[in-house]
């Protein structure tokens, strides 16, 4: 199989602090992938080091076959947008688009066209007297535009009001759909984006916590709900993640592969199943790791 992206024994350190531990991973082609993590987990340090914009201190990271570090031909294939102030201050819209244009090889400057006017940009400002909103929505054109092969998006949509994050969602998946790609969201706006990954990532103190398709999880990861006593001894084998309790009433968080008989014969005892969102199962999964 032939893999996008394959980082093995990723090691990076911040002077005492390490940042991604023994990470490894691989990620398929033309896919999307979302990756989530609490606040200090290792995502924005884990996207920089694919785009070569950290060094590492051990591992590999090949992104289709080939080593990112010093690379222009690999580098060449990724596209990495994020919410920090990405171009320069001095640069107008018109001209970030056009260094854009020469880097990208994919670069599709009719589809750039269309998203400006979508997004409303003027090409004449200059990107230092852009709000954050028109910011964001410059790194989205650039993103889209460049139909790099693979395409990171840390956060750099977040700036967007909920008007112009639908239409980059749409627009996403649109162009995805045309021209397929290997892309990863680094977000959280789970509930909001989790609608369109594909797999999930979950990273946690820079190791690797969780990685499935998101078909998997909805399978895996479920509520129950019923009588406390009834349920705690139907539930006595299963791996429950989490618990709430009103009165005498139980709601049990699932995580765990079961198969259909197992659902079937809870609810024929009455219990009530339910979906798990993704984001409640990022919540359980990471809690207690601070």
């Amino acid at each position: 199989m032939s893999y996008a992206l394959e980082i093995k024994d990723l090691n990076k350190w911040f002077g005492k602090i390490q940042a991604i531990d023994n990470f490894n991973i691989r990620l398929e082609e033309n896919k999307i992938y979302g990756l989530l993590g609490r606040n200090g987990a290792g995502k924005t340090s884990l996207l920089k080091l694919i785009a070569a914009q950290y060094v590492k201190n051990s591992g590999s990271i090949k992104v289709f076959g080939e080593e990112v570090f010093e690379n222009e031909k690999a580098l060449s294939k990724i596209c990495f947008v994020n919410d920090e102030n990405s171009f320069i201050s001095n640069l107008t819209v018109g001209e970030i688009f056009n260094i854009s244009k020469i880097f990208y090889n994919n670069w599709d400057d009719e589809f750039k066209e269309e998203l400006v006017q979508k997004f409303d940009l003027d090409l004449k400002r200059k990107y230092g007297e852009l709000s954050k909103g028109m910011r964001s929505a410059v790194a989205i054109v650039v993103g889209l535009s460049s139909r790099a092969e693979l395409t990171i998006y840390d956060e750099a949509y977040s700036g967007l009001d909920a008007a112009a994050r639908e239409i980059f969602y749409d627009e996403l998946l649109k162009d995805y759909g045309e021209n397929p790609r290997t892309i990863i969201f680094s977000t959280h706006l789970i509930d909001e984006v989790s609608k369109i990954f594909e797999s999930t990532i979950i990273i946690d103190r820079g190791r690797l916590k969780l990685f499935e398709d998101c078909d998997e999880l909805r399978e895996k990861a479920f509520y129950i709900m019923g009588n406390k006593n009834k349920l705690n001894a139907a539930l006595k084998n299963a791996k429950v993640i989490h618990r709430e309790e009103f009165g005498e009433t139980l709601k049990a968080a699932i995580f765990e592969e079961k198969d259909k008989t197992f659902k079937q014969s809870l609810k024929n005892e009455g219990f009530e199943i339910s979906a798990l969102p993704l984001q409640k199962l990022f919540v359980y999964v990471t809690k207690g790791s601070d």
